[in-house]
């Protein structure tokens, strides 16, 4: 017995745990999934799925509030019927009486632990934790007012719903606006352009609305807008959305922006590099940015994964061309990552010639070799 409250105290201390080390509890799978098969337990969670399929809030989260003083349960079952309900809950309107219900729950602590991996010691994880879940889903309804009142504002094309967004402090509340601006018809989405370009423009906090809205009208000035002045996550999923949502020209012109900014250039010169499967001017654009030191690398890879023969031969007719290591080095590498035979062929050719330095003359026997 003294052992086993020993190896609990060591696992709240290992935690950091903020409850009494001595009501911690590990529990192994099978048994959790004994003290949650047991007929009392079904019948209340059927009795709880019931509640919440009929919308049934109130009554839900009563049923809830019984649980949690139900010290007669089983602690794994009392935390497995509490994280059922919640999520069940977090699907419906919140009534006055289950948004307090939620609340309350929210300072609960997680008292039962499951080992992830038993062969490393006494590390753990709470195997429910009703707080954490009630938190969810109180950021949940607050996704959901934030999507109902954005969309009613969509819908009576208020400009002050993308105001708002830019102030808002809430990760929810912005979430659940961008919700509805994903989901509006195109025609509301279109009457806010003024409003998303102006802000973008000043620098205020749209650039998630302005990364949808670019998208959903396929809108080259927009995109443009994002690579100028959204921040880097922001930026690099408009330099992936913009091959998506615009046709080839307008999307490699864009592409070809955003490259000349530094922390979004080399994702820019990847996808330029998608669309020069299809599209001359696209590769065109790789083999100019073969000259440029801050992306040619990127170039270079973009074109070798191409795997074109007529690439791998104007490739190699630069090689031979080239009159520096820094330029025999970049074409090489485009070489060495194109799989086709024309590219080996390229390879040979420049071995064969003998140009260049003994470094680089080894590297590319080094990649034959191979």
């Amino acid at each position: 017995m003294a052992g086993g409250i020993v190896r609990i105290c060591a696992l709240a201390l290992a935690l950091g745990a903020s409850i009494p080390a001595i009501a911690a509890r590990v529990v192994d799978p099978a048994g959790a999934r004994q003290a949650i098969s047991l007929p009392a337990v079904a019948a209340r969670d059927a009795d709880l799925a019931a509640l919440a399929a009929r919308g049934r809030s109130t009554e839900l989260a009563a049923r809830l509030d019984l649980i949690a003083q139900d010290d007669a349960l089983e602690a794994v079952a009392q935390d497995w019927l509490l994280d059922r309900g919640l999520h069940a809950l977090a699907r419906l309107a919140p009534s006055p009486a289950a948004r307090a219900t939620v609340t309350r729950l929210t300072a609960r602590t997680p008292v039962v632990y499951t080992r992830v991996d038993p062969d490393h010691g006494e590390r753990a994880t709470p195997l429910y934790d009703a707080g954490a879940t009630a938190r969810f889903v109180l950021r949940n309804w607050e996704r959901a007012a934030a999507r109902a009142a954005a969309a009613a504002g969509l819908a009576a094309r208020d400009t002050r719903v993308v105001a708002r967004f830019a102030d808002e402090s809430s990760d929810a509340a912005r979430a659940g606006t961008a919700d509805a601006f994903r989901s509006a018809p195109l025609a509301e989405v279109a009457a806010q352009r003024p409003a998303i370009a102006g802000a973008q423009a000043a620098g205020r906090r749209v650039d998630a609305l302005a990364l949808i809205a670019a998208g959903r009208l396929a809108d080259p000035a927009l995109f443009g807008l994002l690579i100028d002045y959204a921040d880097e996550p922001e930026a690099l999923a408009a330099v992936a959305a913009a091959p998506r949502a615009l046709d080839s020209a307008a999307a490699l012109e864009t592409l070809a922006h955003a490259s000349r900014r530094a922390d979004i250039a080399s994702a820019a010169v990847l996808a330029a590099g998608r669309l020069a499967a299809e599209d001359p001017a696209a590769r065109r654009f790789l083999f100019g940015a073969l000259s440029d030191p801050g992306i040619a690398p990127s170039a270079a890879a973009a074109l070798g994964a191409l795997g074109d023969p007529g690439v791998s031969a104007e490739v190699g007719r630069r090689l031979a061309a080239a009159r520096t290591d820094a330029e025999r080095r970049l074409l090489l590498l485009a070489l060495r990552l194109d799989a086709s035979p024309g590219a080996r062929t390229e390879l040979e050719r420049f071995a064969r010639a003998g140009k260049g330095s003994p470094r680089v003359q080894a590297k590319a026997q080094r990649w034959l070799e191979q």
